[in-house]
């Protein structure tokens, strides 16, 4: 249940046990978790001086900062191709992506990979009532529409509505849980966290998308920002740093999957992180709308510990907003250090991720909780940027705070412990606690010992050319000296959609397998081992077909025996049924060296046939291949009993024993042929040879049956099938069946 704790009627605060199991970004210098880990570990900025191919930055840069209509920086974290969508992934059209907002377009592309992170292809949630919650500020692509009217058309309003930025999430992946876009300026990704964590506390939903975009496509916003002098002249953000002057704007998406911790556990998610609590409150009335308030931000951290019970000294770090701005920092860090250093023995290390990417204003909390993320796996707190000289309005002593100027490293056996502060310049704070995972929940069902190593490599994409893209990283993640390549098989085929365009390769040696995928990803038809191929453009039903006696030959499931673990298994399982009541084995006969003697009795082959049949029924299915129809032939209508439930195992073996054996008694005693004919033909043809007695057995087609009786009629019939000029194929079989 929630814990609500009300603190003079502003502080709302929930105490929580939320899995963080997927994540996903496209920040600026990163387009993923991992490349952001790589840049914060390197101490490196990717802030640049301006942007590129967005507008023409000389019309309104002018270096006076009061001139008006101009800004004076355009300094910012900018992320490459903000314009790049493939909309087939989606199923949108591309006249209909045109009038998308791009912000829509990019985070449709990152929360399918944080659904891939969190190991869920997006299909099997289809029609779930899974929970959307983004947070989203910006409007500049539906501003730029302001200067060209004509430009609007159908798809205008769907596709620049700030509601429909969560409402295309749950559009495209057929989610039915709540869907809103929440805008508290640079606290939304955060104030919609807290909405997350409410809906999955009070049972609405167990899984939700958190998720927040900001795009900077026009210069509007700049010279806004630059008017009210926020932004930093000498673009840099420096948090807590002397040199403090403002910050800088930045861009970018970042999505998260949150799923209820026990839910988690169960389905076997690998969990990045849990989130124990969360608050959100607002300054009420204070110099100025857009100023911070010391009290309201101390009074949040305040209620959101006592709530949780978390004593500040168990804090591995405190991740601040820390904008760089004169004003910002000395009243956050005044509000950590009254709400937490002080009640600590050692300082608190506080740092910032806007040193690294700048500001990204309504993404800037999940910015900061990925960080967090990240820190916790990595065992380390990356250093804040620009901390050569503190800023000399903050009494760090005195607040018992530590600026992280160097990388801190991190106990690696303890569950860790951090906070992370978010505020929006309306006077919106939020404030998110998260713990480590633990060793076992870290792992997860793909790295607990206990999942399938996968035979095949699957790679599926929309296009050729993605699959070729998807080959060259799949190469690179099978070259790491750690790979596992069967973990990422399996992980391939039971976590990722199949798409249109697909690429299968034997598991093997890492290395091998890189090298054949780098064939393919270099865009050459043929690779080793390689095969690739188009689906069918409508997914059909599948049915099995359970086939009779002739179909069986010598070696014929031995390959399986030998490779495949559930088809071993489930032979085994059959053989333990099978033998007390024959007298022999199924498994023993399937390798004897007289087998080919042995499967002329219908006795043996019946059976091994049925156990073969239903082993490979087992085998595809835990490859996630399942008939939705079976069908069976002769002795094949047994295992499609089985198949269908409408038998269990036991009853089964039995029935195929019995069955075979009453069989076995008319060996010798006749005989079968194929005639080429339709049935009222075959009728026909048998009246008119009534000194041979046969029967027909079995009607194949619409122009074969298939006869039986004593051998000297079959062989009878052939004669004058042959002189009739009529197609025959005798059966080798001894047995007048059906």
């Amino acid at each position: 249940m929630t814990e609500l704790v009300f603190k003079k009627r502003s502080d709302l605060v929930s105490v929580h046990n939320l899995a963080l199991i997927g994540q996903a970004c496209r920040l600026p210098g990163a387009d993923d978790a991992d490349a952001l880990w790589q840049l914060l570990d390197e101490a490196r900025s990717s802030v640049s001086a301006r942007p590129v191919d967005r507008w023409r930055v000389e019309r309104f840069l002018h270096p006076r900062r009061t001139e008006p209509g101009f800004s004076y920086t355009f300094a910012g974290g900018y992320i490459e191709h903000p314009l790049a969508f493939d909309p087939a992934v989606f199923g949108i059209s591309p006249r209909e992506a045109q009038q998308i907002d791009p912000q829509q377009r990019l985070l449709l592309e990152v929360v399918w990979e944080a659904l891939e992170d969190a190991g869920i292809a997006p299909s099997s949630l289809a029609g779930e009532p899974v929970g959307v919650y983004v947070g989203a500020s910006n409007v500049d692509y539906q501003n730029a529409a302001s200067t060209d009217p004509a430009a609007i058309e159908s798809h205008f309003m769907t596709g620049n509505s700030l509601s429909i930025v969560s409402n295309r999430i749950s559009y495209v992946f057929d989610w039915r849980g709540p869907s809103f876009t929440v805008d508290s300026a640079c606290s939304s990704s955060f104030a919609a966290l807290a909405q997350a964590m409410a809906a999955i506390d009070a049972g609405i939903i167990d899984t939700a998308v958190v998720a927040g975009v900001n795009l900077l496509l026009s210069p509007a916003p700049f010279i806004g920002f630059s008017r009210a002098s926020m932004l930093s002249p000498t673009g840099l953000c420096r948090p807590f740093s002397a040199d403090g002057d403002g910050y800088v704007r930045s861009e970018g998406a970042i999505a998260i999957v949150l799923r209820r911790l026990d839910a988690a556990r169960t389905q076997g998610n690998r969990i990045r992180a849990v989130v124990t609590a969360g608050g959100v409150n607002s300054d009420g009335r204070t110099n100025g709308i857009s100023l911070p308030s010391v009290d309201g931000q101390r009074r949040l951290l305040e209620a959101t510990y006592d709530a949780l019970g978390l004593d500040p000294n168990m804090l591995a770090f405190v991740e601040a907003h820390g904008t760089g701005t004169p004003v910002g920092d000395p009243a956050e860090a005044t509000a950590i250090g009254q709400a937490l250093g002080r009640r600590r023995r050692g300082a608190l290390p506080i740092g910032s991720i806007k040193s690294n990417i700048g500001h990204l204003e309504c993404v800037s909390g999940l910015a900061g909780l990925l960080k967090t993320s990240l820190a916790f796996e990595k065992r380390l707190y990356p250093p804040t940027l620009y901390l050569e000289r503190t800023n000399p309005n903050i009494d760090f002593p005195d607040l018992n705070l530590l600026p992280t100027r160097q990388a801190m490293p991190l106990p690696a056996d303890e569950i860790l412990h951090a906070g992370i502060c978010n505020y929006g310049f309306g006077g919106t704070n939020a404030h998110i606690v998260m713990r480590s995972a633990t060793a076992e929940e870290a792992r997860g069902r793909a790295e607990d010992g206990k999942a399938e190593p996968g035979k095949l490599l699957t790679l599926s994409a929309r296009s050729k050319e993605s699959l070729a893209a998807l080959a060259g990283a799949y190469a690179d993640a099978l070259e790491a000296e750690d790979a596992k390549p069967g973990l990422i098989a399996a992980a391939t085929g039971y976590e990722r959609d199949l798409l249109d365009h697909r690429l299968v390769l034997p598991v093997g040696d890492g290395r091998e397998m890189a090298a054949s995928l780098r064939l393919v990803a270099a865009g050459e038809d043929a690779a080793p081992r390689v095969a690739t191929g188009t689906a069918a453009g409508r997914a059909g039903k599948v049915a099995f077909v359970y086939s009779g006696n002739g179909a069986q030959w010598v070696g014929m499931g031995r390959l399986a025996l030998t490779r495949n673990p559930v088809f071993r298994r489930t032979l085994n399982e059959i053989d333990a049924l099978f033998r007390p009541m024959a007298g022999w084995s199924i498994v023993d006969a399937m390798v004897a060296s007289d087998l080919d003697e042995q499967l002329k009795k219908t006795s043996v082959a019946q059976p091994i046939l049925f156990a073969i049949q239903v082993a490979l029924t087992r085998a595809l299915g835990e490859a996630g291949i399942a008939p939705d129809m079976v069908l069976g032939h002769s002795v094949g209508e047994v295992a499609a009993a089985h198949a269908s439930g409408a038998l269990d195992l036991a009853d089964s073996v039995y029935l195929i024993h019995h069955r075979s054996q009453r069989q076995e008694d008319v060996a010798g005693q006749g005989t079968m042929m194929v005639l080429a004919q339709s049935e009222t033909a075959a009728r026909e043809f048998l009246a008119a040879h009534p000194e041979f007695e046969a029967e027909i057995a079995a009607v194949n087609g619409p122009g074969s049956v298939t006869l039986t009786g004593r051998g000297e009629a079959i062989a009878g019939l052939a004669k004058a099938a042959r002189k009739a000029r009529i197609a025959t194929v005798a059966l080798a079989i001894d047995y007048p069946f059906h």
